[in-house]
């Protein structure tokens, strides 16, 4: 597929990629229990680069980035954005997270207004707003409403939109693949910098954030195995939808996420949503249809 804007393409892989990253996130509490969240990073990306770089040379892939230091630049934001994000899961209902998270799209449509100088036009700014009032119906039955810890999961919301919008303005052009590998090898030298540091100065064992090397048990081993290469699937998916459409349209899609992550954490964990909780799922539905319908209007 060529790098032109395509709507209803970068839809869908937009929809399977948090259909696949909302599903595998609620596990990461299994393996939060013995690994420090700098060795999860390290590990899982140990497994992950040479994944795909090795399929991506058997299969001809274009693996170099063209513009190094701008694709290096955008994968600083989503990196930060990453390790703030599977921190909190360690603490957090993935709900609660992903809230915080889905700030992000919001921000996009305003960064990417400001970075293009162009208007926001007043269907799109109220289908974003009501699409995070949505998010937050949905959270508040399982968190008992917004705190001051869910301004963490936020800043993740911020960067993760910076991140986004470089996608689009500064990446043009990249293959899905090359920011997918130097993404994760960027989250590899943050992971064992993470690691190197706690083995010299180590924290609190019983903490997810502070706790030196160990050895996991097997199960966690499969864990993590399993996390890096749904991760890959998942973010590969969504990096290709940014790549191939219009920020402020795809952004909007990431809603989805909150629906197969929570639908995941009721079916397996019981973690079930109130009567606000589905009316929330609902707006969220209703402003993805909003926005894809008017997707090509000249003024929206």
């Amino acid at each position: 597929m060529d790098q032109k804007t395509n709507t209803v393409a970068s839809i869908l892989f937009m929809v399977t990629g948090m259909a696949t990253v909302g599903v595998i996130d609620n596990f990461i509490t299994y393996i939060a229990v013995e690994v420090s969240l700098w060795q999860f990073h390290f590990l899982r990306s140990m497994i992950a680069v040479p994944a795909i770089v090795g399929f991506g040379l058997m299969a001809g892939w274009t693996l170099r980035p063209l513009r190094l230091w701008l694709v290096l630049g955008r994968n600083m934001f989503l990196s930060g954005a990453m390790f703030v994000y599977f921190g909190c899961l360690g603490f957090f209902p993935i709900s609660a997270v992903a809230a915080g998270l889905f700030t992000a799209p919001v921000l996009v449509m305003f960064i990417d207004a400001v970075w293009s100088r162009r208007r926001i036009g007043p269907i799109r700014l109220t289908t974003a707003c009501l699409g995070f009032l949505g998010t937050l119906m949905v959270l508040k039955p399982d968190v008992g409403g917004l705190s001051w810890a869910n301004l963490i999961p936020v800043s993740a919301g911020l960067m993760y939109a910076f991140g986004n919008v470089a996608t689009r303005k500064w990446c043009e052009g990249e293959s899905a693949v090359a920011l997918l590998w130097s993404y994760m090898f960027l989250m590899l030298i943050f992971g064992a910098l993470g690691v190197i540091y706690l083995y010299f100065f180590p924290g609190d064992p019983s903490s997810y954030l502070t706790r030196a090397w160990v050895w996991p048990s097997a199960s966690v081993w499969i864990w993590i195995g399993i996390q890096a290469i749904f991760s890959l699937i998942g973010i590969g998916f969504i990096m290709k939808a940014y790549l191939i459409g219009e920020v402020t349209y795809v952004s909007i899609f990431e809603y989805s996420m909150l629906i197969f992550a929570s639908t995941t954490a009721w079916v397996l964990f019981g973690d079930r949503l109130g009567p606000l909780g589905f009316v929330g799922i609902g707006v969220i539905i209703m402003t993805g249809i909003v926005i894809a319908v008017r997707s090509n209007a000249a003024d929206n």
